[in-house]
This record gives structure tokens, sequence and C-alpha cells, in this order.
């Protein structure tokens, strides 16, 4: 019995007595700060929180720790950083539900959305998230929904609130099964923020850290992506788009990092039979019509303006017109395909044929008529086929006697009619 009590003496006493410190320390501490905060000195305003922060990092369950981040969001309000008081405010209003902050939090914030033209064109989607959540929920829960919120805000300066608040998320919640997301999450924002090697670098972060993670896809790709785009790696980005289809070949990124592997080797590594085969697969796979369209399209234009080689690129928009007739690029593929007879080929025969079928294959296109006029042109002025021209001017007489190329039509056909006669 005596050693339990020498135990409790010596052991447990002092721990209350720490315990009992820290809160008397707590008060202390914020009745300085909100001293502090009563000056409104604006060359405190830094000062303060920082001093503001680390309160609501060494006490965050605290008595005045809601308080405390109210008070932060105010700073900032006074400040003129009004994007981040908003995300301050925002964060109070899920992470205290209940307390008197939360409704200071929300008024201050509905007011802000309601009435300064910086929230104008988002007022209507913000000004909603400011009810907040149901008490009910957990911290984890609700601090995770005030990251998805805030990022309804799409500002820059918000976004540097919330960058800190997420990877301060991990830090609280370390066993959560939402870590990945918080990742995504954290990367997003650097990108958003313009700090794209920030961005690559927590997408990658992700990679290591959330090996089985079904956000992988998405984060290899938007990687690649940056890589490529921002950062100038060509031969990185490549490599990762490629795990993309190796490793996840049921994602829906799949596809599409193949394709952005087609783009890449085709306009920055200037590798067009290797970006032609990128596109083909893509053409291939028949899983997205209108993906397969652009992969088509842009076969036939490597093969017209960097391989020269016309046939293949004949074949390519043919391929748009005889498998994907309800794209509506199809029509404008048939189109490219008397262009390319007509100015790579000098094929007018062929260019002309390809014209007037498009009065056949596509009779509500509103350039038809053009297209046959094109087509009598062709065999009037380069084939000094006048009989043909004068079939092709008649088409659009009777299929279209009401369009603006009727009238040119006629005077046409009377120059061609003249032209045989001199025969």
């Amino acid at each position: 019995m005596k050693s339990r009590l020498y135990f409790f003496a010596f052991v447990i006493l002092p721990l209350l007595v720490i315990q009992v410190r820290a809160l008397e320390n707590s008060d202390k501490l914020f009745a300085y700060l909100q001293d502090l905060y009563n000056r409104h000195d604006k060359n405190l305003h830094e000062f303060l929180l920082a001093e503001l922060n680390q309160y609501v990092a060494q006490f965050p369950d605290g008595e005045k720790t809601a308080e405390a981040q109210y008070l932060i969001a105010k700073v900032y309000q006074e400040k003129g950083d009004k994007q981040k008081a908003v995300a301050v405010f925002l964060k109070t209003i899920y992470l205290y539900p209940g307390s008197p902050w939360q409704q200071e939090s929300a008024n201050e914030a509905r007011k802000m959305i309601s009435t300064d033209n910086a929230f104008k064109d988002k007022r209507a989607g913000l000004l909603p998230l400011v009810d907040g959540v149901a008490a009910g929920q957990n911290p984890a829960d609700r601090y995770f929904h005030y990251l998805n919120v805030a990022m309804a805000l799409e500002n820059s300066d918000a976004y540097a609130v919330i960058v800190n608040d997420a990877k301060k998320f991990l830090v609280l919640f370390p066993e959560d099964t939402r870590q990945d997301s918080v990742f995504k999450t954290i990367a997003e924002l650097y990108a958003k923020k313009g700090d794209k090697r920030e961005a690559e670098a927590s997408y990658l972060r992700l990679e290591y850290c959330c090996e089985e993670s079904p956000l992988l896809p998405n984060a290899r790709y938007n990687r690649g992506v940056i890589l490529s785009k921002d950062l100038g790696d060509h031969k990185m980005a490549i490599q990762v788009l490629s795990e993309i289809a190796a490793k996840h070949p049921e994602s829906e990124y799949a596809t599409a990092a193949i394709f952005k592997m087609g783009e890449i080797k085709k306009e920055k590594a200037k590798d067009y039979a290797g970006a032609i085969a990128e596109y083909r697969k893509v053409a291939d796979a028949g899983s997205d019509s209108a993906q397969a369209v652009e992969a088509l399209w842009a076969i036939a234009e490597i093969n017209t303006d960097r391989l020269k080689n016309y046939g293949e690129a004949i074949a390519a928009y043919q391929e748009i017109v005889d498998k994907h007739k309800t794209d509506k690029r199809a029509v404008a593929a048939f189109e490219k395909i008397g262009d390319v007879y007509k100015d790579k080929l000098a094929d007018y025969n062929n260019a002309a044929e390809q014209y007037a079928k498009i009065a056949e294959a596509f009779p509500y296109y509103e350039k038809a008529p053009d297209l046959i006029l094109k087509a009598g042109a062709l065999c009037e002025d380069k084939l000094r086929d006048y009989k043909r021209s004068v079939e092709y001017y008649n088409i659009i007489l009777d299929k279209f006697p009401k369009h603006k190329s009727a009238d040119e039509a006629r005077k046409k056909i009377d120059k061609a009619m003249a032209k045989m006669g001199k025969q």
C-alpha cells in the first residue's frame, strides 16, 4: 500500500502539476495574444500571425484554440489578405463546430463573400460552404472536409494557407487512410500556385509513400505532364507516362498517357515515327472514339507536314471517315483528303471527286455547296473538263438551289458552256 502511495506522490502528482501549469501558461499566453491583437498595429501583423499559429500548434485541443484560429483570420482580414482570411474562417467553421467562433467565422466569411468584389465570380459556389458540417463528425473528417472545401477559393493566396494545413493533416492524423488524397491535394495546390517543381515532387511523394493507392495513375499522369510541359524533362516525362500504361492498363489514364507520349514525341522530341506508333495504339484501342479520332488526325498531320507521306495521311483521314462517321470531325477529314490530293499531290481529278462526294456523304454539311463549287472549278481550270465541271455546278442548283453558291454556279455554267463551244 505504501509503495502505491509513494508512486502517486512521486509520479502522478508531478504530472498533474505540469498539466495545471500548462493550462495556466495557455491562459496567460492567450491573454498576451489578445492584448497584441487589440492594439491593431499593422506593424505587428506578421509577428502576431506567427505567435497565433504557434499557439494553435502548441494547444491543438485547448479551450481558446478556436478563438485563436478566428483571430488568425481577423489579422489576415485587417492586412487586406481577403482570400487567406476567408480560408481561415472556413477552417474555423469546419474544425470547431458548435463553438461560438464557428458562428462568428461564418458571419464574417458570409459578409466578405457577399459584398467583396474579390469573390464575385465564386460567390454562388462559396456561400453554401459557409454553413459548415455537423458537429458529430470526428476531427479527421472535419479537417479533411475543410481541405476539400477550401480548394473552391481558387486563389494562389488562399492556396498558400491550405497547403500548410494539408501538411498539418499528415502530422495530426498519420494513420488516416486518406493520406494519399492529401498528398495529391498538396501537389495540386502547388501546381495551382505555379510552383511546378514542388508539385512534381509532391506527386512523386505519393508514388513512394502510397504504392497501392488508386490515385497513382492520376498522380503519375499529372507528374508526366508537368515534367514535359513545365520542367522540360521530356525523357523523364515519357518514362513516367509509360509506367501508367504498363502498370495500370485498365485505368482511365492509360490511353491518355499513351496519347500524351505521342504529343511529346511529336512536338518536343521530334521523333515522328515514335509519335505515330503511340498514336496508333490509341487509335486501335477503340475505347474512346473522340480520342481515337484525335490520334488519327495527328497521324495524318505528321505524315502530311513532317514526313511528306501523303498516302499514309490520306489513309489516316479515310480511317476517320470509315470508322468514326458520327464524330464531328469526320466530314472535316473527308475534306482534308481532297486538300491533300489538291495541294500536295496536284491530283485534281481525285481532289474534285473527293469534294463532290461530300454532298452525298454529308448533305447537311454547311460547306458542301462550296466544296462542290470547288470541285467544278478544279475540273474547269485545272483539268479543262468543262462537261464535268457543268455536272458539278448543276448538283448545286439541284440540291442547294437557295444557297449563296447557287448564283455563282449559274454564272460558272454559262462560262463553262461557252468554253465547251470553243473546243
